[in-house]
Formats: C-alpha cells, sequence, structure tokens
C-alpha cells in the first residue's frame, strides 16, 4: 500500500507595509490575483479581558486580530479605538511582522484554507530599514513556527521570506516593459521616486542593479509636512481628513467638522501644496539632480503623495527637458487599477491603484519567478 503526502495549500504574498496602509497582493488558486488593503495601525500587549467585544463578522481584514498565548495584538483597523492617533512616525518594521501574520490569516480565513499552509512572502522594506531585516524574519519566523490564532482561528505557517527595497516593484515592473521591446534594462539606468506618506525614496539603479551609495530613503514626507502646515494655519485635527480629501481629489468644497458645515479648503490645500514642494523641491536638488544629466537614465514617479504635485513635478521634469524620459506610475495601469477597483476602498481613495502600484508590481515579479520555476 502506497502512501500518498498531500502538500499544504501554498499563498504567494507580495507585501507593502505603507504608513497609511498596508497594500497586498495574494495568489492562493491558479490565476489568481486578490488586493487586499489593511489599515496600517498596530495595538499590542493588550489582554482578553481589556478587549471584550471582539468581532468576527465582516471582511476578516476589517477584524483582524492575533491571540500569542495571552496576549491580544490588534492589527488594522480594529486597533484604531485603542490608539489615540495612528503613529504614521513609527518604522514601518517594528510591527511588520504582526502585521504580515494578520494578512496571512484573513487570507487563510478568506479563502477557508486549513490550519497548516504554506507561505511565500515578498516584502518591501525602507531602504534604510533593510537592515532590520534580519530581526523581522525572526519574529515573523517564530510566529509561524510556534503557532498562534487568528479571530480564534490556530495558524500553523511554513514560512518563507524575502525583502526587497521600497520601490523595488517599480523596477521590475520597467524591467518588463523594456523586455518586451526587446531591451535591456543593464542597458538602462533608472530612477525610482517614491513620494510617500512618511518619506521620500530616490532608488537608482544602473547595470541591472540597485546602487545603495547613489539612493536614498530620507526625504521630506508628506504628513510631517501636511501635520506641520496644517497647525501652523489653524486647522484642527477634526478636519484634517477634509483637508486632505481637498488635496487627494481637488474638490475643494469640504465638510469642515469644527464648523459644522461646508467650506471652502482651497486656500489651505495649496499652502500644504506649496509648502511640500519647496520641501521636495530641495531634496531633488540636492540628492538627485546630478544623476538627471545622464541620457541613458528613465524616471518613474510614484508613491500616494505624488499626486498632490504632479503639475508641479511635470512643469520641473518639462523645464529640464525630460518630460520623454519620466513616467508617472498612474500612468497605463488598467489592468492595476480594474484589480484595485475590486476593493470597496476604491469608492474613497481615488489614488488607490497609484498607492498599491509597487506592490503590485513586487507580486508580478513573485509570480513571474514561479512560472519559471514549475516550467
Amino acid at each position: 500500500m502506497t502512501l500518498t503526502t498531500v502538500a499544504n495549500p501554498q499563498i504567494y504574498l507580495a507585501a507593502d507595509l505603507g504608513s497609511s496602509a498596508s497594500k497586498f497582493f495574494y495568489r492562493v488558486h491558479p490565476g489568481q490575483t486578490v488586493p487586499l488593503w489593511m489599515g496600517a495601525e498596530v495595538a499590542d500587549g493588550l489582554s482578553a479581558v481589556s478587549v471584550p467585544s471582539l468581532n468576527a463578522s465582516g471582511r476578516p481584514q476589517d477584524s483582524a486580530w492575533l491571540q500569542l498565548d495571552d496576549e491580544i495584538v490588534l492589527v488594522g483597523d480594529a486597533a484604531k479605538a485603542f490608539l489615540e492617533t495612528n503613529s504614521l512616525m513609527a518604522k514601518k518594521s517594528q510591527m511588520a511582522a504582526y502585521k504580515i501574520a494578520a494578512a496571512l490569516g484573513a487570507i487563510a480565513t478568506a479563502e477557508e484554507l486549513p490550519y497548516n499552509y504554506d507561505a511565500t512572502v515578498w516584502l518591501a522594506l525602507p531602504l534604510t530599514e533593510i537592515r532590520t531585516r534580519n530581526e523581522v524574519a525572526e519574529q515573523l519566523q517564530l510566529l509561524c513556527q510556534s503557532g498562534f490564532k487568528f479571530r480564534d482561528t490556530p495558524q500553523r505557517i511554513k514560512l518563507s521570506l524575502k525583502f526587497f527595497p521600497e520601490g523595488f516593484g517599480l523596477y521590475l515592473r520597467h524591467k518588463q516593459q523594456l523586455e518586451s521591446v526587446g531591451q535591456s534594462i543593464a542597458q538602462r539606468c533608472m530612477m525610482v521616486l517614491m513620494m510617500g506618506h512618511r518619506n521620500l525614496s530616490a532608488l537608482y539603479f544602473e547595470g541591472g542593479s540597485l546602487r545603495v551609495a547613489s539612493s536614498s530613503s530620507n526625504g521630506p514626507g508628506f504628513w510631517p509636512v501636511f501635520e506641520k502646515t496644517a497647525d501652523s494655519l489653524g486647522v484642527t485635527t477634526a478636519d484634517y481628513g477634509a483637508l486632505m480629501n481637498a488635496l487627494m481629489t481637488g474638490r475643494n468644497q469640504q465638510i469642515s467638522q469644527s464648523r459644522g458645515s461646508l467650506y471652502d479648503f482651497g486656500e489651505l490645500a495649496e499652502a500644504v501644496r506649496q509648502t511640500y514642494w519647496q520641501s521636495v523641491q530641495v531634496h531633488l536638488q540636492d540628492h538627485v539632480f546630478k544623476q538627471l544629466g545622464n541620457a541613458a537614465m528613465d524616471i518613474t514617479v510614484s508613491g500616494g503623495a505624488s499626486h498632490v504635485l504632479r503639475p508641479r513635478l511635470e512643469d520641473y521634469f518639462y523645464d529640464l527637458n525630460l518630460t520623454e524620459r519620466v513616467t508617472f506610475a498612474d500612468d497605463r495601469q488598467s489592468q492595476l487599477t480594474a484589480i484595485a477597483n475590486q476593493l470597496p476602498e476604491s469608492a474613497i481613495i481615488p489614488t488607490l491603484p497609484l498607492r498599491m502600484v509597487d506592490g503590485y508590481g513586487l507580486f508580478q515579479g513573485l509570480i513571474g519567478k514561479l512560472c519559471k520555476v514549475t516550467a
């Protein structure tokens, strides 16, 4: 009698743990490309007594919690009630393990997987945080090996984990686009500008490799500028959402919570936009400008905050006669837009595809490598 070993189900996951949201793409079944959006908040060190009303209804990512022995960890929207503010200044890597574990638990729940499964995870970290990858890997491996509960359901995961610098997904997409027209990225240089809420990353690739010495991840983030400028203009925290909506959508008429009425946030939005642009322009001049003269270099601009400065960035590159070599990541993204529109969040976040494009490129690279291995 021959015993047949049944392989564990396999999750393929690409993760971009942003400071304002965690973006994921995953595959369990052949041909799948499923987007997953989770809040960035994490509340750890809680007890079951202090968290009396855990709700297991609705989408698992909307009510996500982990149980580690006697400790409860809330992730995403579930954590908001236990945090005074979403800590946009905290390093992504500090809570990365919990966020990945919660995402895997949410996927296993949605896909109705058994307790034991395998997971291959590609995780993007900011350039300045790549050095913490060993501690992130150690913590996540410990969680997976010892097991944890996600919404009261045990999870035991055999994990394969690989790290990449933030923005690497955009590099992989550009590489694919060049190969489709018979060109090699090894013959080109590439600058990826990632304009995020917490920082601005400038990743420089040459000869097919990331040049760390010519790259940086410490440029001005949009959120610190937004917060400081809004405070100096007398905007209350109650109106931060309205001001942010005005900046992201271009619709200046928003409901003001502090005024209890409709209000024109146009002047306030323009003040934030101008202050942010001044910071970005100084950083570009000091850290990026010297590489722009390379005629073999292509430039990709991405990150949720790039939407705020799109006209100014277009003018900046036009004045340098670089328009033909600059690509904005939200252009020609119909496939990604269709996938991102599966998420209900797309109805209220107009920049959703732009904010997910790096993770999508990373996911395509993961799946592309999988196809080569199995071919």
